[in-house]
């Protein structure tokens, strides 16, 4: 998440070199071309050799969401989220049931606001995208509007 995150906030439209987006989050190279290996196969991003080469998404960043890349990326956590940890054993007590069917529920619900949260939410909702080349300039402007209107939260306020 930190290094599209980070390809988001910095691309402004042109390749980053992973080499620097691994610089500047701290992240090991070998790992990160690993994932954008995976999100590259996924259409995600895309690669651009030369001098001036990295990587760009291949999209607007407001039609990507944390849930796909963590699909792509994480295939675990869903995995994880979805799995019965008492698959398997005879039949459930009723509160056994009650307490497995709220778990799934709220699985449920931790996956479709991964799929509805975008780059583009991050990126309005922390300011930190107000390039002029933005990919996505009205929906960050409008974002950033709502949150200023108290008409949305912001990730970080509960």
């Amino acid at each position: 998440m930190q290094a599209l995150f980070d390809l988001a906030h910095h691309s402004h439209g042109q390749p980053v070199p992973l080499h620097v987006i691994a610089e500047r989050q701290k992240l090991s190279l070998p790992f990160l071309e690993q994932i954008f290996n995976k999100l590259k196969k996924a259409g995600v991003v895309a690669s651009v050799r030369g001098p001036k080469g990295g990587y760009i998404l291949t999209r607007p960043c407001n039609q990507v969401s944390v849930g796909e890349v963590l699909r792509l990326t994480d295939s675990s956590f869903y995995a994880v989220a979805k799995q019965d940890p008492r698959a398997g054993q005879a039949a459930l007590m009723a509160d056994e049931r009650m307490s497995e069917l709220l778990w799934n529920r709220l699985s449920d619900h931790i996956s479709a606001f991964m799929e509805k949260v975008t780059f583009a939410d991050l990126c309005s909702e922390t300011s930190s995208n107000t390039c002029p080349d933005c990919t996505c300039p009205e929906y960050v402007k409008d974002v950033q509007g709502q949150i200023v209107r108290g008409e949305r939260k912001a990730c970080g306020v509960m």
